[in-house]
């Protein structure tokens, strides 16, 4: 799926080619943030297969076909691809439809 991530602060973006795989969260890897300019504000607890982990977290906005969400991201040196969030995933679908 084609998304581009943006940082509504300083109006970076970058379009990559984003993977769904059932994570409840979006997730960004570590250098596409840096790359935007993307500040952490905080850490989550955040429940993983087999345990809770502690990751990273800013805001962002990600478009798909002309919609547009603010969302909270995970930043994690974890993944090397974008990963789109089932909760924001139903966001950009229910948008789709109105």
């Amino acid at each position: 799926m084609m998304v581009e991530v943006v940082n509504e602060v300083n109006g970076r973006r970058v379009r990559v080619n984003a993977v769904v795989n059932g994570s409840m969260h979006t997730v960004l890897p570590r250098g596409i943030a840096v790359e935007l300019g993307l500040g952490t504000v905080g850490v989550a607890d955040v429940g993983t297969c087999c345990s809770i982990a502690k990751v990273n977290y800013g805001y962002a906005s990600l478009a798909v076909n002309g919609m547009l969400i603010h969302t909270r991201v995970l930043i994690t040196d974890d993944v090397d691809k974008v990963v789109i969030g089932i909760i924001d995933l139903e966001k950009l679908l229910s948008d789709v439809g109105n």
